[in-house]
């Protein structure tokens, strides 16, 4: 079992890397309209022959005062999202297959025809090769709806109407090898991607693209607590059109290299914090960038009661209509207090800018969310949480500022 804890602390961190490294919509979570903290909620295990099965539903019931973000169009509208997710996995000494579903429905009460539904299947294999070796294999699809005022539609909602409408396939292979304990390690990775929108043709245009990444970490695990590592990734992005007001297409590749450790230091701090380059080039434009990034995520434990969060990055993410790229710093710090056994709060904020090279586009978004949790058991939770969120651009068609309360089921059946 210390083998496969390992590999799930892995997928984890690899996770946080692909969403931030890929994900066309990085900033402050725009694309999840409400997300309740259901971190205390287990899951309820159910035997399936040999196979465990668990799932989790979150029902979110609220009100935003301009759900879309818009400037001079802003409308109000009550909402109500479902987001069920169930998994199964299959697991011997040697072996684990699971599958996954996520699903995200989202009806709002003023504006039915920005109503969407978003499903993702994914299936991965894990395969242990000997005490300190694994191959795994993984994919997923999505088919998939960002809200209006997002990504490609943000400043448009007077002029388009309905979410942004996407498909996504994701294949992966890796191979790791390494002591848990003391000594080097090595993991190898390759994923494809392959991005497609399928509405909004005119907007769109120009914004499919297919991935390869090729990524390794050279790691050291000087202790059981402390773990040295480099990182190095080569990433190629060709689109399938050129983009309209460019008359090019975006094709380019990166090229990063990181060094950073990763620690555990008894119940009292976690984290992991790297810092680089990236290089960027596009195969159609002569003006190669590169960027200083980092990534850095620290938990910190000061009382058996409160648990503190503080992440941020900063790297370079494709274009999200101005430009040719964006250059995205963000940094979140938030704070969770138990107050007894049943009853919690938490709080955060985050702050954000998005520099879009010599487009000459600048955006600072700022962001606060402040939560109650109620848990009768350990399988549900309720939750009342609001979230406020501005952004300030040199483009005042970009401005913004938003307000939404909901209240939050989530149980494990």
């Amino acid at each position: 079992m210390a083998f496969y804890n390992l590999k799930m602390m892995k997928n984890k961190r690899v996770l946080n890397d692909f969403v931030r490294t890929h994900c066309f919509v990085p900033l402050i979570g725009v694309a999840v309209l409400a997300s309740a903290n259901i971190g205390a909620v287990e899951r309820k295990p159910h035997k399936v022959g040999s196979t465990d099965v668990t799932s989790l539903v979150t029902t979110s019931f609220g009100y935003g005062d301009n759900v879309f973000r818009g400037v001079s169009n802003e409308i109000g509208s009550a909402f109500l999202s479902v987001k069920p997710v169930v998994q199964a996995i299959r697991e011997t000494s040697q072996q684990q297959l699971s599958f996954a579903y996520e699903g995200d429905g989202v009806a709002f009460f003023d504006s039915s025809d920005d109503n969407y539904l978003s499903n993702r299947v994914s299936a991965d294999y894990v395969r242990k090769l000997t005490s300190n070796s694994e191959f795994n294999l993984g994919a997923a699809f999505h088919d998939g709806s960002i809200i209006r005022g997002v990504d490609i539609t943000e400043g448009t909602n007077g002029d388009v109407e309905g979410a942004t409408d996407f498909t996504r396939s994701d294949f992966s292979v890796g191979y790791a090898i390494g002591s848990p304990k003391v000594g080097p390690s090595l993991e190898l990775n390759y994923n494809y991607t392959d991005l497609e929108f399928d509405n909004f043709e005119i907007i769109n245009a120009g914004r499919d693209y297919n991935l390869n990444e090729l990524t390794a970490r050279f790691g050291y695990q000087y202790s059981v607590a402390t773990h040295f590592f480099l990182d190095l990734a080569d990433r190629d992005f060709e689109y399938d059109a050129p983009v309209p007001f460019l008359g090019q297409r975006l094709d380019n590749s990166e090229q990063s290299i990181h060094v950073g450790v990763k620690w555990k230091l008894s119940r009292l701090t976690a984290g992991e914090i790297s810092v680089g380059t990236t290089d960027k080039e596009f195969d159609n434009f002569s003006d190669p960038r590169s960027f200083t990034t980092w990534n850095a995520k620290i938990e910190w434990t000061p009382t058996a009661r409160d648990t503190v969060y503080f992440e941020s990055f900063s790297k370079p993410f494709e274009q999200a209509g101005t430009g040719i790229f964006q250059d995205v710093d963000q940094a979140s710090l938030s704070w969770k207090h138990d107050v007894s056994r049943r009853f919690s709060f938490s709080g955060g904020i985050t702050m954000g800018s998005v520099d879009f090279g010599s487009a000459g586009r600048d955006d600072d978004i700022d962001s606060f969310n402040i939560g109650l949790f109620y848990t009768p058991s350990k399988y549900a939770e309720w939750s009342l949480n609001y979230e406020y969120e501005d952004k300030e651009s040199n483009i005042p068609q970009f401005d913004f500022e938003t307000n939404k309360v909901f209240l939050s089921y989530a149980v494990s059946l």
